[in-house]
């Protein structure tokens, strides 16, 4: 890729956040091995690409998704064109602002009030806002929280039927799991919704 050649501001970011992308993955797991190369390729191609946006973490999940199912020229095109599809909105995502992930966590917080009262009760009790858990789950397509085979069906469904399925997993995790968080103090909660919830 010609756009390897051009500087990036984020080269060390990246560098450094590619290690915690997918680290117990046999693609992934040897450090600067072909998985890591490719994927450093991709999101330092990306960050140039498109300077507005530039790299932002999380965005490695889904680059290393891709990358699992193609090969790097592939999984950047294909990238380029989720970030500005209009089904997605991982663009607006992904900008310096984060005013969209601003919203879809209020939006969130909405569906949870009407949905799952009491999740949103327990929550507001404790002081738990939705940006202590919740952000991965849109930067990250759940990557950080659901087991691989989980992240790449949910990754599936967002590809056929856009963001709503974010919303829709997200929802339907905290209600399945509803007993467990409701028993647990805050800093247990918060431990159980970032990592080791729903594996």
């Amino acid at each position: 890729m010609d756009l390897l050649k051009l500087p990036s501001s984020f080269e060390k970011t990246i560098a450094r956040d590619i290690a915690r992308t997918y680290p117990k993955h046999e693609m992934f797991k040897v450090t600067w091995g072909e998985g890591q190369e490719n994927l450093y390729n991709v999101a330092k191609a990306y960050s140039v690409y498109d300077r507005d946006v530039g790299y932002c973490q999380g965005s490695s999940f889904i680059i290393g998704l891709l990358l699992m199912h193609m090969p790097e020229e592939d999984a950047f095109e294909v990238f380029a064109r989720l970030m500005v599809s209009s089904s997605y909105n991982l663009r607006e995502l992904f900008k310096p602002s984060m005013a969209a992930l601003g919203l879809r966590l209020f939006q969130l917080e909405h569906l949870i009030m009407d949905h799952l009262p009491e999740i949103h009760s327990t929550f507001s009790c404790l002081g738990i806002e939705l940006s202590m858990f919740a952000s991965s789950w849109f930067l990250a397509m759940f990557a950080t929280t659901l087991p691989l085979d989980l992240v790449k069906r949910s990754f599936d469904a967002l590809l056929c039927f856009g963001e709503e399925v974010i919303f829709r997993l997200g929802l339907a995790l905290l209600k399945v799991n509803a007993d467990v968080i409701l028993s647990l103090d805050m800093d247990s909660m918060v431990q159980y919704l970032q990592v080791s919830a729903f594996a």
